[in-house]
Formats: C-alpha cells, structure tokens, sequence
C-alpha cells in the first residue's frame, strides 16, 4: 500500500489598494517588501497554486490587512 501525501504550494499575493504589487513565494518576503514601499495599509492573501491556476478560498487560505508605518 503506498501513501500519497498532497503538499500544497502556496504564493502570497501582496496589494496595495486593490492593485497587485506582486506575489512572492513566502509570507514573509511579502511583508518584507512592503517595508520598503511608502506608507499605507496593505493586505497580504495567500493563493494555492494547482498546475497552472491560482485558487484563493476565503475558508481554506489566509487573507489579512496591515498598515505599514
């Protein structure tokens, strides 16, 4: 019997006022890049990648605000 284990590649979506600034592979190199742009409040958002698709659900992936100082 083989066990297939399923990991879940994930891309973190970094806004700024409903445009997209980028998206990068971990949380923290998206908050880390919004240390260096100017001051605001910007939503990070965690997307699952599948093949070629992105899928974002609000039950199942990480979706927060901060405000950069």
């Amino acid at each position: 019997m083989y066990v297939v284990q399923q990991y879940r590649t994930m891309i973190y979506e970094l806004t700024y006022g409903g445009y997209r600034l980028g998206t990068f592979p971990t949380e923290a190199e998206a908050v880390r890049r919004a240390g260096y742009l100017p001051k605001g409040r910007y939503t990070v958002r965690e997307w699952e990648k599948d093949g070629e698709f992105s899928t974002f659900d609000p039950s199942m992936n990480k979706c927060y605000c901060f405000t950069n100082k």
